[in-house]
């Protein structure tokens, strides 16, 4: 089975007409894009739950012991979120205007962003795959399609930001980091580093 036939059979809610998805391809690998404006809710069904279940368990490790999810620093243990199931962490972390997925040929989710807002978020790879230039092939990916006016919702590009939360154990390196992509830090608030695009 191709790519575009996994894709459709895994990974697609064909349940509304205000969710698209498209596939584009980089370095050898493709990206998954989810334009949803109206921040509907995906239908969650047995077809794509292991794709999505694979994507939660990126950004969120239920485990409290192990922890592995890139947003799991900003959760205490006794945080309700390690008792919710897995269709209340789908509606928490995949109610955006747009999410961007590096995946690879066998449909496994690698790095992720979402947008809102003209607003970068929730930047996040595999803990499987880090170190491993994921997030700067998806990064690199999204800014081709953004000067070359392909990405399918409008950014702001001289508005474009990005946080960082204050107490995320590596604000310093993802500071940095996303200097390299043309951010300047703009200014601190509620908790947050918020970098600007330098246009």
């Amino acid at each position: 089975m191709d790519i575009i036939n996994l894709f459709q059979t895994n990974i697609i809610d064909n349940t509304t007409n205000f969710i698209d998805f498209y596939l584009t391809k980089t370095n050898g690998m493709f990206v998954l894009h989810i334009s949803n404006k109206y921040k509907q809710k995906i239908n969650i069904n047995n077809s794509n739950y292991t794709f999505f279940k694979d994507l939660i368990d990126i950004l969120f490790d239920t485990n409290k012991k192990t922890k592995k999810g890139c947003f799991n620093y900003e959760h205490t243990d006794n945080d309700e979120i390690y008792h919710k199931k897995y269709n209340e962490l789908f509606t928490k972390f995949l109610l955006n205007e747009y999410i961007v997925i590096l995946i690879n040929n066998d449909l496994k989710p690698l790095s992720y962003l979402c947008i809102n807002d003209n607003t970068l978020w929730s930047l996040c790879t595999n803990n499987l795959f880090r170190n491993e230039g994921y997030m700067t092939v998806l990064l690199n990916h999204l800014f081709k399609l953004i000067h070359n006016d392909k990405l399918k919702i409008s950014i702001d590009l001289p508005n474009l930001l990005i946080y960082i939360k204050k107490n995320n154990p590596i604000k310093k390196q993802l500071n940095s980091y996303y200097k390299s992509y043309g951010f300047n830090n703009f200014k601190d608030n509620d908790g947050y580093i918020i970098m600007k695009y330098k246009y």
